[in-house]
């Protein structure tokens, strides 16, 4: 029936009523069976060659139990501290790692009276958390009287408590500051989604100002400084990515290279060589690495990571230590219904390396 070969894991005898040939398995043949297939395994992974996989995605972290939109984070680049903005629930939270493991818990106070809080960025000293906040229909306790309202915030992280405000003009117009720029000179810029405009906050200013409006501005997303800050660089949702002369305020809509688009841009970040952009506005969800030459002008552009399960629903991150980390599944798309009460999740922090 079989050849002596596999006499090591079976054996054959007579039925002692009938003569039928009866086949069993060899004293030790499962064990050995085993041994022997684990060794094959073990002999094809070191034969075989290593796969390199140029769109790996890797987990940072997730932050569990989460009931609303996390829509920004940032990362104290010594401390290492974790801040997640929540235009949901109208607050910030942050991951305490000082115990025997991370636990996540407000930072901001109800009586800061936040709307809904989007970007979120650190000081170059690293003593003060900027947030920018709107009130928009997504956000808990929303009303009509809220449209249009909207401030940059600025934390203490010494005292861990609000030091200011600083608010849009009610002029009237519907607003949602959903990026800003901390320039070298103090100054902040901050891009409007819903109005035209980009405004400015004044080094030791008291509120916003226009700082330049354009009516082919569609939907101002992030918000990058060129190597010198001699360019501003904007991505616009429906246009695709506008460079400005910040002295002159000189605008240009740069031209995808061929086969690329632009459009669907939302988080824009100064990374060596260019920037890091977060496509959300597409089918198919990305992070891309742009490549700007010395003059200003866009020449190329490469998919860092795409197609990773938890990358659903794209909203802003931070570049820090030679990587990008970003919010895969925010939250926007379970509130298309304002009134919805999705449970609770985990939102997961993806992350691309750039170097």
């Amino acid at each position: 029936m079989f050849g002596t070969e596999y006499n090591w894991l079976i054996s054959s005898s007579p039925h002692p009523e009938n003569g039928t040939p009866q086949v069993r398995m060899a004293t030790g043949g499962l064990l050995t069976l085993a041994v022997a297939v684990f060794c094959f395994f073990c002999v094809a992974l070191k034969a075989a060659p290593p796969v390199t996989n140029t769109t790996r995605d890797e987990t940072a972290w997730a932050i569990t139990g989460m009931d609303g939109i996390i829509e920004g984070l940032a990362l104290h680049p010594t401390t290492h501290e974790a801040f997640f903005s929540d235009v949901r629930n109208r607050c910030i939270w942050y991951r305490d790692v000082s115990g025997g493991y991370a636990v996540v818990k407000k930072f901001s106070a109800d009586s800061d009276s936040l709307p809904g809080v989007f970007a979120l960025k650190f000081s170059a000293d690293g003593r003060t958390l900027w947030a920018s906040t709107s009130a928009v229909p997504e956000m808990i306790g929303f009303t009509q009287a809220d449209r249009g309202r909207g401030f940059l915030a600025a934390y203490d992280l010494g005292t861990r408590k609000l030091r200011a405000t600083y608010p849009l003009p009610a002029d009237g117009r519907p607003h949602v500051l959903g990026d800003f720029l901390i320039m070298a000179d103090g100054d902040v810029l901050a891009t409007d989604s819903l109005s035209p405009v980009i405004w400015r906050l004044a080094a030791n200013g008291t509120g916003l100002e226009k700082w330049l409006e354009r009516t082919d501005f569609r939907s101002l997303q992030g918000i990058a400084g060129g190597p010198d800050e001699h360019f501003v660089y904007v991505t616009d949702y429906a246009n695709g990515l506008w460079r400005i002369d910040r002295a002159t305020r000189e605008c240009v809509l740069l031209p995808a290279p061929a086969g690329a688009n632009l459009r669907g841009l939302d988080g824009l970040y100064a990374a060596p060589g260019g920037f890091v952009a977060v496509q959300n506005g597409t089918k198919s969800q990305r992070i891309l690495r742009l490549a700007v030459d010395s003059t200003g002008k866009l020449t190329g552009i490469t998919t860092l990571r795409e197609g990773h399960p938890a990358m659903t629903d794209l909203s802003l991150g931070q570049v820090v230590h030679g990587h990008f980390d970003f919010i895969g599944n925010s939250g926007w798309e379970l509130y298309g219904n304002p009134a919805a009460h999705p449970p609770a999740r985990d939102v997961i922090i993806l992350r691309a390396e750039l170097n």
